[in-house]
């Protein structure tokens, strides 16, 4: 980097700096009003000795750290802990706010923000892609966004309150013209909500409910993205009408979705009651935001009928909402006599509260005002003819300055109807094989389901299919796992027929591995009513790559399939795991198998004429597929985007991207600007490509058999990961509703990716996002030699691919951090065994830093990335003491006759949150 360039970064990042440096001096202030000063003398002491170890390492500094971290009380060890964690929290909003700082200046220089909106139509200008072109492409594509109760987030909704408040405070603080008094109110308004967050428990008491999961994800789409979501794509409509002169449209391409209360797999915790409660509470809170937006109406419309005048069609419509509602209309009668917009709104308005009133369950009905004899909306149809019927007397008569008020509503209606956002419905495949063998035996089917084989179990589950639903299912005798797995096929049924058609309609098969998994859950559906239910098969192991392609060509050739696939109009959603691949089979072997299961099976939707969406099921971590989304997507094979594209949003990803409406809609542009990206301008393939794919396959394989070699195959790998990560703490925190494991097993393949990922980068070892690569490509030097690395460093020159691996690569060995992973390793009881594992992680993490530097042609790992590598240096000092302290605190708990116990798990739990806020990842 140049001096220029640099100078320039400096200045950049001046605000941030400033702004984290003033949030410290406050959280100083509360920690010397709240603790005294000996304490706060005490974190600045270790903080300094932190920074100093870090500028040069000093074996006597760092064990006098260790020390005085020893001889603390568990009481201030705990505090101590608190102090780095609160500091961090700050630290983040600052970050986040900084993003929002870059965006505006960008809005105020009126410089496209690279991947805008703005930006993205310029690109399309410059690469003359047409009009008619872009609107096919809007027309048919399809953005999804699904919210996840993956157990990832993990702060309390109170200190997430807490800290949306300072967020607020903080944008005010830049953002308006204040006085200086006014500054000063503002000021100590921010240091009182500081002192509310350190005295405030971050722990939470008890294990999270599904319920409180709902609840958090409701948070997000009520407070933030009911707004956001149709504003950012009304500005699309804007920004592309201006900058062609041709009309678009709002066209609802980009929606968000929730797996929260339908995510059965491995949580016996949501049942077919939490699914339909689910619904019910969507349904509850969106429309409680149409009769919000409704009393903006009522208040915006004063006109008189005598100066504006009305259409008939609207007056007729107020005489019969009127005779819907008699008892309303006479309470306000003589309210608006002369206002017929106001009055219809006012009547609109009364038919929502009382379809929201007759959403209340059965128990709440009972003491919920009559409201039979009332109006109210069938369906979000009637609702939407309504506000059509306003628009249009609006439009012919001088409503112009207040059509748009109504148009928000309608394109929020298009978005979120009546349910809010789709539910998806996930199950593991064998717990639908153990279901369907279990009702087979029980309808005395002829045949042992659980003894045939794979065709045969394909032969009998067609015929099933073929026939008429058995009437008396109903009535047979079947344990309770079973009948749960037919109450929730019976309540999609219900749901889809007596709320919304379509508001759940896909079930997702996770470790799909064969036809028959796919023809089970098929019949199942057909059993319960759920004609036109997808299936969408989720591929997680490597070996269920790679064989992908061949499983869904057999099932679309299958006439049975091709049947079922007509009704859906030959629409296919195919879900690809990135947690469990990558827990498989490491992290290059998992990100090829995923770019060639897409480009195999794009080819085989093409060959049966298929129109395919894929569904990525990343995480927030790189070793569970997380990074930035947008180079993701643009680093797909062509061909496999189209338009259309589905994601999941887990745990504190979705705290970090949709907290606050700038982020939020900095985040939906991103996604906008890659998928039409993709579609529209991809880069001509290089002719290159196929040498490119071997190569891959050689590091891959490569890759992967030393992965398995050390996690599978390594004696005593299962005791060093247990004794040298939080892994067992990890598995007791209260941060979600679903167990560590999906079954009761010590082994990793039962354990869950994500406290398997949380647990690597706890101990800053992250052998997720980057084991395997170095062995590979040292092997791959000597079998090609210098040549080879020109290969290599032209792959990452020209393709897209490669680059966002190395990339997400070197970003995962840049949060490990194998000097303080030393210390972890030293936990490890048979120390001949933690030094022996732990060398073999440091050999492989130099091999791997070494390439790619080598390829990548830097001096250090991320000097092509400086504000990424200027954030991880300047966090690591303050993650330090927060790492001393839980070691310290995990060799006390694993000795004999702990005192204390309660206590200490508590501060290890609050290490543990701690070193989360600071590396921004947990799993």
């Amino acid at each position: 980097m140049s001096q220029k360039q640099k100078l320039a970064m400096e200045e950049k990042l001046t605000p941030l700096r400033e702004e984290v440096r003033w949030l410290g001096k406050c959280l100083g202030k509360v920690l010397i009003n709240q603790e005294g000063k000996d304490f706060f003398e005490l974190v600045e002491s270790i903080r300094t000795m932190a920074i100093a170890l870090r500028r040069k390492y000093n074996p006597e500094l760092e064990a006098k750290i260790f020390k005085k971290i020893r001889s603390l009380s568990m009481e201030k060890i705990t505090k101590l802990v608190r102090a780095f964690t609160v500091y961090f929290q700050l630290v983040n909003i600052a970050e986040d706010k900084h993003r929002i700082r870059r965006k505006r200046h960008y809005e105020a220089e009126k410089i496209p923000q690279p991947g805008s909106i703005e930006d993205v139509i310029q690109v399309l200008k410059k690469r003359r892609i047409s009009f008619s072109e872009l609107k096919q492409c809007i027309t048919n594509m399809s953005i999804e966004l699904v919210l996840t109760a993956h157990p990832t987030e993990a702060q309390r909704r109170m200190v997430l309150t807490k800290l949306s408040v300072i967020d607020r405070l903080l944008f005010q603080r830049e953002y308006r013209v204040l006085t200086a008094r006014e500054k000063k109110t503002l000021d100590e308004k921010i240091y009182q909500q500081i002192t509310l967050l350190w005295q405030t428990d971050e722990l939470r008491r008890r294990k999270q409910t599904v319920q409180d999961e709902v609840d958090n994800g409701l948070y997000y789409l009520d407070e933030v993205l009911f707004d956001v979501l149709p504003e950012t794509l009304k500005r699309f409509q804007r920004v592309a009408e201006e900058a062609y002169g041709k009309k678009l449209g709002f066209i609802p391409f980009f929606r968000f979705g929730t797996w929260i209360g339908g995510d059965r797999d491995g949580n016996p915790n949501v049942t077919h009651a939490v699914t339909r409660e689910t619904l019910r509470q969507q349904r509850s809170v969106v429309l409680q935001k149409y009769i919000d937006a409704m009393e903006r109406l009522t208040e915006a419309f004063s006109q008189s009928v005598s100066l504006v005048g009305a259409t008939d069609k609207l007056l007729k419509s107020i005489e019969a909402d009127e005779a819907e509602l008699p008892l309303y209309a006479a309470s306000v009668k003589e309210k608006s006599p002369f206002e017929p917009y106001r009055r219809k709104a006012f009547l609109m308005q009364r038919r929502l509260i009382n379809t929201l009133r007759l959403n209340k369950t059965e128990a709440q009905r009972k003491t919920a005002p009559d409201v039979t004899l009332e109006g109210s909306y069938a369906d979000a149809d009637e609702f939407r003819d309504d506000l059509l019927i306003l628009l249009e007397s609006l439009k012919k008569h001088g409503g112009e300055c207040v059509r748009d008020q109504v148009d928000i509503i309608l394109n929020a209606l298009k978005l979120f109807g009546f349910h809010f956002v789709k539910v998806d419905v996930r199950e593991n495949a064998c717990e639908i094989e153990e279901a369907v063998r279990e009702i087979t035996a029980k309808l005395r089917i002829d045949r042992d389901f659980s003894k045939l084989s794979e065709p045969d179990k394909v032969e009998l589950l067609s015929e099933l299919i073929a026939q008429a639903p058995h009437a008396k299912l109903k009535e047979v005798a079947l344990t309770a796992k079973t009948r749960e797995i037919l109450d929730t096929f019976a309540v999609i049924h219900e749901i889809n027929t007596t709320a919304e058609p379509g508001v759940i309609d896909r079930y997702i098969l996770s470790m799909t591995r064969h036809k028959a998994d796919v023809f089970s859950a098929l019949w199942l559906a057909k059993e319960t009513g759920n004609q036109n239910l997808m299936i969408v098969p989720l591929f997680e192991t490597i070996a269920d790559l790679q064989n992908c392609d061949r499983m869904m060509e057999s099932l679309y050739a299958d006439p049975v399939y091709k049947k079922h696939l007509k009704a859906l109009d030959f629409r296919q959603e195919i879900m690809l795991g990135y947690s469990d691949s990558n827990k498989d089979g490491g992290f290059l072997m998992s990100n090829w198998c995923l770019y060639r299961a897409q480009k195999d099976l794009t080819a085989v939707a093409k060959q049966f004429g298929i129109q395919q969406t894929f569904f990525h099921g990343r995480g927030g971590t790189i070793g569970r597929g997380g990074g930035p989304v947008n180079k993701a997507i643009q680093a797909q094979p062509r061909g496999t985007v189209e338009g259309r594209i589905k994601i999941t949003e887990q745990g504190e990803v979705i705290h970090s991207k949709y907290s606050n409406p700038f982020t939020a809609e900095r985040n939906i542009e991103l996604l906008i600007s890659a998928v039409i990206l993709a579609t529209l301008v991809y880069p001509q393939p290089s002719g290159k490509q196929n040498r490119w794919a071997e190569v891959m396959q050689e590091l891959a394989e490569t890759a992967y058999r030393h992965y398995r070699s050390f996690v599978y195959e390594q004696k005593d790998f299962l005791t060093y990961f247990n004794q040298s990560t939080p892994i067992n703490e990890i598995s007791r925190l209260n941060i979600g509703s679903r167990p560590a494991r999906r079954r009761e097993s010590a082994g990793i393949e039962d354990l869950r990716a994500i406290p398997w990922v949380f647990s690597w980068t706890q101990s800053r070892q992250a052998i997720p996002g980057w084991f395997g690569f170095g062995t590979a490509f040292n092997h791959f030097l000597e079998m090609h030699s210098m040549a080879g690395l020109s290969v290599l460093r032209e792959m990452y020159q020209e393709w897209s691919f490669f680059q966002t691996v190395m990339d997400l690569m070197q970003m995962s060995t840049q949060k490990a951090d194998l000097h303080m992973a030393r210390h972890y390793a030293g936990l490890v009881e048979d120390r001949a065994l933690g030094k022996r594992l732990f060398g073999m992680i440091e050999d492989e993490y130099e091999a791997t830093t070494h390439a790619i530097v080598l390829i990548t042609q830097q001096k250090h790992i991320l000097d092509n990335q400086q504000a990424l590598q200027h954030s991880i240096r300047l966090r690591n000092p303050y993650v330090d003491p927060m790492s001393y302290a839980q070691v310290a605190l995990l060799e006390l708990i694993r000795k004999p006759h702990v005192k204390d116990r309660e206590a200490l798990e508590r501060a290890i739990a609050l290490s543990i949150s701690g070193v989360a806020h600071g590396l921004r990842n947990t799993g």
